[in-house]
This record gives C-alpha cells, sequence and structure tokens, in this order.
C-alpha cells in the first residue's frame, strides 16, 4: 500500500533573515548598564541639554553635580520613550569613571508593582542593592550590617509568622478615648517622616556605612516612578523616601512623572536640587541629524537610502522609542514583500501602523481637540483630556528657540480623520 507523503517545503536558496536580523538586533532598546556596556557604540549621547544649547547634555550636568555635591537630589521628566532611561544609563556610565563611585540603577517599574508601592519601598530597595554591592566588593560585611539587611528584607518583602491566639483578650473592646485634631498656626513643608520610613531610613544607613566611612560616592538612579498611574502619589515619595535621604550624602536622580513638569505649584522646582525636562526631539535640521544618526549607527544605510532614513525620523516626531518601532515595522514590512531593501511604501506602512495604534481609544473629544491644535497651535494643558493625550504621546511637547510648544503626534496626525 502506497502512504501519501506530505511534500516537503523546497529549500530557500537565500536567506534573507540574514539581512534583517542583525538590523532589528541593534534596534532593540538600551535598558540596563551592562547593556548600554555592550552596546555602548549604538548610543548617540545628545550634544547639549534639549532646553539650552549652551548647557552640557542632562547627564553630564547629572553626573557633574553628582561627583561635586554628594547627596544632591536630582529629577528628570520626559515623555515615554523620549530617552529618559538612556540619561540614566549614560550617568551611571560617567560616575563609573571613578573608582569610589557605588551607582545603584534600579527601574522599580521591573522591581516591583508600582500600583502596591508604599512609602519606604524606594529606601528599602536602595538598602538591597548597597548590600549587594558590599558583598561583591570582596569584604564579608557585619554582623550589623548583616542582621540590618535580614530586618529591611522581611520590611520590603514581608515574611510569614505563626501567632497563637488568646482568646480570653477581647479584640472589639472600645478605647475610652478619641483622637481630636487641633489646627496649628503653620504647616510644615514637608510632612513628618512615617514610622515605618524612619525605620527603613535607619537599617539603609547601617547597611550604607561602611560605603560612607570609605568616603564612597554613592549614587541611586531611579528609573519607572513616571510610570505611575497617579502621579499626584509621586509626591509622597519625594515627602518621604527622598526627604529621608537628605544629609546622607547619598544622591538621587529619579525619573518623574511628565505632568508634573506642568504642575503650577513648582512641586519638582522647590523639592528637587537640579530639575531637567527631555522634550520630544524636534525635526528641524539639527534635531534631525541627531535622529538620523541613530538610525545609521545601526546599519540603517545598509538596508535603506537616506530618504527612507529621514522619513522615519520626521513621522517618529522626535520619540525615540517611535523612532526605532518605525525602523523596525518597516524592515517586517520589506521582509514580508521578500525585499533586499526598505522603500518607501514600507516606511509609509509603518507610519499608518504606528498612527492607528496611537488613534485606538481616542473618542470624538479627543479628536475635536487634536483637530483644534493641528489647525489652531490651541493645547490647553490644564485641561484633563489634554494632560491624557500628552501622557499618552498623542501629543509631543517641543522646545525650540527658547519656546515650549505642543504638536500632533506626525504618524497619528497622517491618519487622523477628516472633519465630517
Amino acid at each position: 500500500m502506497r502512504v501519501e507523503t506530505e511534500p516537503k517545503p523546497s529549500t530557500v536558496a537565500f536567506d534573507r533573515r540574514r539581512i534583517y536580523r542583525p538590523f532589528l538586533e541593534r534596534l532593540t532598546a538600551i535598558a540596563s548598564p551592562r547593556a548600554l556596556a555592550d552596546s555602548g557604540d549604538l548610543i548617540v549621547p545628545r550634544d547639549h541639554d534639549p532646553l539650552d544649547a549652551g548647557q552640557p547634555p542632562i547627564h553630564v550636568a547629572f553626573a557633574n553635580a553628582a561627583e561635586l555635591s554628594r547627596g544632591t537630589q536630582m529629577a528628570l521628566v520626559g515623555g515615554m520613550g523620549s530617552g529618559k532611561t538612556t540619561e540614566l544609563l549614560l550617568t551611571h556610565r560617567i560616575l563609573s569613571r571613578h573608582t569610589d563611585a557605588v551607582n545603584v540603577f534600579v527601574d522599580l517599574a521591573d522591581f516591583t508593582d508600582l500600583n502596591e508601592l508604599n512609602t519606604g519601598a524606594i529606601l528599602a530597595t536602595a538598602g538591597m542593592r548597597l548590600f549587594l554591592q558590599l558583598k561583591k566588593s570582596g569584604k564579608e560585611p557585619s554582623e550589623e550590617v548583616k542582621s540590618a539587611y535580614t530586618k529591611l528584607r522581611e520590611l520590603a518583602l514581608g515574611k510569614t509568622t505563626w501567632v497563637s491566639v488568646d482568646y480570653s483578650v477581647d479584640y472589639d473592646e472600645e478605647s475610652d478615648e478619641i483622637r481630636v485634631e487641633v489646627p496649628g498656626l503653620m504647616k510644615l513643608r514637608f510632612p513628618a517622616l512615617r514610622r515605618e520610613v524612619k525605620e527603613v531610613k535607619q537599617l539603609l544607613e547601617t547597611i550604607a556605612s561602611p560605603l560612607l566611612e570609605n568616603d564612597a560616592q554613592i549614587t541611586l538612579l531611579i528609573d519607572g516612578l513616571d510610570r505611575l498611574i497617579k502621579p499626584e502619589r509621586f509626591r509622597e515619595f519625594a515627602e518621604q523616601d527622598l526627604q529621608a535621604l537628605k544629609g546622607t550624602k547619598m544622591t538621587v536622580i529619579v525619573v518623574a512623572p511628565l505632568l508634573l513638569w506642568y504642575d503650577k505649584s513648582r512641586f519638582l522646582q522647590d523639592s528637587f536640587d537640579l530639575v531637567k525636562h527631555l522634550p520630544a526631539a524636534a525635526t528641524g535640521p539639527g534635531d534631525s541629524a541627531f535622529l538620523r544618526q541613530i538610525l545609521e549607527r545601526r546599519g540603517a544605510l545598509e538596508l535603506m537610502d537616506r530618504a527612507e532614513v529621514a522619513a522615519i525620523a520626521k513621522y517618529s516626531g522626535g520619540v525615540l522609542r517611535d523612532l526605532l518601532t518605525l525602523a523596525r515595522s518597516a524592515a517586517e514590512y520589506a521582509y514580508r514583500d521578500d525585499e533586499d531593501r526598505i522603500v518607501r511604501r514600507h516606511v509609509q506602512a509603518a507610519v499608518r501602523q504606528l498612527g492607528n495604534r496611537y488613534l485606538v481609544g481616542l473618542g470624538k473629544s479627543h479628536i475635536r481637540m487634536l483637530r483644534r491644535l493641528a489647525e489652531n497651535d490651541e493645547f490647553p494643558i490644564e485641561d484633563s483630556t489634554a494632560k491624557g493625550l500628552l501622557v499618552n504621546r498623542q501629543v509631543l511637547e517641543y522646545f525650540s528657540r527658547g519656546r515650549e510648544y505642543f504638536a500632533v503626534h506626525p504618524a497619528l496626525a497622517k491618519v487622523l480623520p477628516k472633519p465630517a
């Protein structure tokens, strides 16, 4: 009996994967000090502060401040994908030039659930990471430091204990006293540290003491807090964890929610020694060259012409994450078309894909606001709808010639529905 077998797929004479795989791998975002070290030649540092061409790049300003003034507290704000993590990692790299530097980089969004984060968590995370640094140094930590680490870990991550129940105690017995709040004549600038924050601070100082006794330069680089669902919660951590670090000679550089940059109370400016804003890179001649260089370092010109590189830079809106996303999507479209190079139609398809992604979930009120911005440069930043568009990157913030302004993301503008 003859058995029918499935025909074997024909052998691929030319493996097009070898053309696109290396390019796509170089488009992977840099997310850790180790990844930065391994891919350092792919990074294009900005050559000046985006808000002032006469000032050094943000990472240089941060590193200089950390080296000269231990205990300085700095904040970085910017939209999603604007390059904040890269700025922190570049700061980390500069600080590592000194042998006494102890740099702790942590992305809290990868380390914990931000929605469940409580005050004291930043201090606890710093303490646990510093303990690991001590262990790596080759010197055995003292029993006091080990004990502090054990207690800190229990406070941070919790523990399971078994407690016998004394049924003779009436837990529902009401107290004869009630609490009465009598307002004072003034309000403190910062609220008093909570009991658990004080406890964690003491444990952190114990763990850090061997490093500080050796005059170490400790810098904590905290990423992720810009992704808090409620930006006002950032105030709690600033008023508790970061306030607790004042006077400890431990420097802090933290990423803060973008909306606090536009807060009329000037909370960031009043709470931090140095605040930097990282807007989207405008698509003017100077910034376009910066964006094109990012792609060219990753081998873009091996797969596309300069016109396609320029188009990707333009429609990214200067958002670094979108720049890499568009390049990746265009390459995938070209691969599916069995093409050896990325051409105009592939870039156009990638732009539509990104624009449609930003279009998802927008209602009529959002569309009207985007239309007013596109046609009349009208954007009421105080409005809650406007803030949502800014946070979600449908609207981008730019800075040019001393003026801050807003614009619809160019990829979104390409697919924005026409008025009826």
